[in-house]
């Protein structure tokens, strides 16, 4: 009883786990990922009064946010190992493209979250010796949050790919038609995110949203509730009465 309580608690109990063994390859992500978040935190020199400190300490708030965007294609890398336990050339082609992105989106996500917290700071205080500090007023500010609109599309669209061959090979790796399903709401769950990146590009380039158009980010979360239901609608087998009424037909 506890094993199966353990195996529960462990993972999702929708979907059987088949990548049982840690394998090389997550080995080399799990570093890759490592060491994005140690460069995210470790971005800048050490604090020498208590004055850097303090503004170190505060400076936690862009560190979360860039965390949180690392932690989530982390889980999402790390779900798919375990999910489908599949590694051939394919998915090593996309997942060494990964890491690359991970690696070049790590350094400046910092600064990137660090303009916009200066820049809230700034609109609300009026201070922006912060943003001048960085060379990141208006005009900087709006071209680094269109970099992070397109790091942040390459890399979920990456992540759709990978989850897409899976899917191809449902029938090698032994999906059942609930997995298939899941499967099939996870890929469109990543590419509605890959628009709604697309979408943060473009506000940030011709609208005057300029740096705040990363809050679009927030629409990930109906975009996904939306694409879970219409997948699911979509595989839900017919009635019996329904089936029978067509055959007499």
């Amino acid at each position: 009883m506890r094993t199966e309580i353990a195996k529960h608690l462990d993972h999702d109990p929708n979907f059987e786990w088949r990548g049982q063994t840690v394998t090389r390859i997550e080995n080399l992500s799990d570093i890759v990922f490592a060491l994005a978040l140690g460069m995210l935190l470790l971005t800048g020199t050490p604090p020498q009064t208590f004055s850097e400190l303090v503004t170190f300490l505060i400076n936690i708030v862009p560190v979360a946010a860039g965390f949180l965007i690392l932690f989530m294609i982390w889980n999402a890398h790390f779900v798919f190992f375990r999910r489908y336990g599949i590694a051939d050339n394919t998915v090593v082609l996309l997942n060494a493209l990964l890491l690359l992105m991970v690696l070049f989106f790590a350094y400046p996500l910092r600064f990137i979250f660090d303009g916009l917290f200066g820049y809230i700071i700034g609109s609300m205080t009026g201070d922006f010796a912060r943003l001048v500090a960085a060379d990141m007023m208006l005009v900087n500010s709006t071209r680094s949050m269109a970099i992070f609109g397109v790091g942040y599309a390459v890399i979920y669209t990456l992540l759709s790919f990978m989850y897409a061959h899976a899917f191809a090979r449902s029938d090698v790796i032994g999906l059942s038609d609930k997995e298939r399903i899941i499967t099939r709401q996870t890929i469109w769950i990543y590419r509605s995110q890959v628009l709604v990146a697309l979408g943060v590009v473009a506000c940030a380039l011709f609208t005057p949203l300029g740096p705040f158009s990363g809050f679009l980010l927030i629409l990930n979360w109906p975009n996904s509730i939306i694409a879970s239901k219409l997948i699911g609608r979509e595989q839900k087998p017919q009635p019996a009465a329904v089936l029978h009424a067509g055959v007499d037909e």
